[in-house]
């Protein structure tokens, strides 16, 4: 069975009660002027009013099952999981033959019932060009049909076999108004419903990036806390335990110092990165959003490499104040580049360099490529490429870059053949 692009569309019960009204006045004037129409006519209209009557509670019976009385753009949005009334090709079938019965009983009586006819006709135009499901392009045949149905009806009353009704030209054009008016109406329903569903989709995008981006904030900031704490961790307790098998339970004992110490400062950052994620950004210019001076940023670099072996920082250029984001940029681009460091070439001498530069801030960590064997690296199987990603994130927000590869040559103090890795990010400051 092929797809009808037709549907019944939520009506709220304040809108039922108007059409109700609507339908039982037309209903009352019919039985009116009943005895001076033919019987066919008062047939006919009498089914047209019981297809808008059906249309009716059908409409308000999809709305109370779905819950949701916003117009729906396609029937694919029609939430999952619902009860509905009848399957989908059910529904597009009773609207296409509700609204054909409507729209035929309308046109043909409009005129033998004096343009009573012209109420089904006007609400089964709207009906139809309202609906942002029908292709646009059907209301100009509808229109059509429905001024041909019109005309039918005209003919049918001037030749006698409607009744006692005597048809006008006025009449007439006043009822082919009514047809026009009724696709306009109609066509600005489409635009509301189109535009509505625009917004409310592009509501929902916004708040599925919003919930991404918190997501990757997230992920990004517990692995820099827990790559860089636990890597450590696991450095100093291979340490003590070769230390203890040789017996040296003194330097041992130190080595455990370090490691505890390297656990408080993990819970540390984590308790503050739990407590960054929770709290609400802070507006522009307000005082948690103030430059950073230089010496904090060089500071915080320093307590990174304190604890790590063979690490040496060179400051160069003529530093100035950052903002917050940026020097946490720049901690974090060192805090990985060490973390790798230690996964790939553990013992290896790492170099930290920090240039500013008139128009920007350039950090670079680089270590010599490891050519330790597998059982020395062991950190290097727990990487999977997220650190690097989150550097780069941080770095792209601000409108830099980050690169990461093997450089030939060698870092300051090492073999000259050696390659290097280097990590190397910048940013305008």
């Amino acid at each position: 069975m092929s797809r009808i692009p037709l549907r019944i569309q939520p009506m709220t019960r304040w809108s039922a009660a108007v059409n109700t009204v609507g339908l039982l006045a037309v209903g009352w004037v019919l039985w009116r002027v009943a005895p001076e129409t033919a019987p066919w006519v008062v047939w006919l209209f009498g089914a047209g009013l019981a297809a808008w009557a059906v249309r009716m509670m059908l409409a308000v019976r999809i709305a109370a099952d779905s819950g949701d009385l916003a117009p729906q753009p396609d029937w694919e949005a029609v939430p999952a999981g619902r009860p509905a009334a009848g399957s989908r090709g059910a529904q597009a079938w009773a609207a296409a033959i509700l609204l054909a019965v409507m729209g035929i009983a309308g046109s043909l009586t409009a005129v033998p019932t004096q343009g009573l006819g012209t109420a089904l006709l006007v609400v089964a135009m709207i009906m139809l060009t309202g609906d942002p499901a029908v292709p646009s392009g059907l209301w100009l045949p509808a229109a059509i049909l429905g001024a041909l149905g019109v005309t039918a009806g005209a003919l049918l009353t001037a030749a006698g076999f409607a009744g006692s009704v005597t048809p006008s030209a006025l009449g007439l054009i006043t009822i082919l108004a009514a047809l026009a008016l009724a696709v306009f109406v109609g066509l600005g329903r489409r635009a509301q419903r189109v535009l509505l569903a625009e917004r409310e989709r592009a509501s929902a995008e916004a708040l599925r990036a919003q919930a991404a981006a918190h997501r990757i904030a997230i992920a990004r900031d517990l692995h820099d806390v827990l790559a860089h704490s636990l890597g450590g961790l696991v450095v100093q307790l291979d340490a003590v335990e070769a230390l203890l098998d040789a017996g040296d339970t003194e330097k041992a004992a130190a080595r455990v110092a370090v490691a505890r110490g390297l656990a408080v400062e993990g819970l540390g950052e984590a308790r503050e990165a739990v407590r960054a994620l929770r709290e609400p950004e802070p507006e522009r210019g307000s005082g948690s959003a103030d430059p950073v001076p230089p010496a904090v940023v060089e500071s915080r670099i320093r307590a990174l490499i304190a604890a790590e072996q063979g690490v040496r920082l060179g400051v160069t250029g003529f530093s100035r104040p950052v903002s917050a984001a940026l020097a946490e940029a720049l901690v974090r681009a060192v805090q990985e580049g060490l973390s790798n460091a230690r996964k790939h070439a553990p013992g290896a001498a790492v170099q930290v360099g920090l240039v500013w530069h008139p128009d920007r801030v350039e950090c670079t960590i680089e270590n010599p490529v490891s050519a330790a064997p597998a059982q020395d690296r062991a950190l290097a199987a727990t990487g999977g490429g997220y650190g690097l990603r989150g550097v780069r994130e941080r770095f792209a927000v601000l409108g830099g870059t980050v690169q990461a590869g093997v450089e030939p040559g060698a870092s300051q103090g090492q073999e000259r053949d050696a390659d290097r890795f280097v990590l190397r990010a910048e940013a305008p400051a």
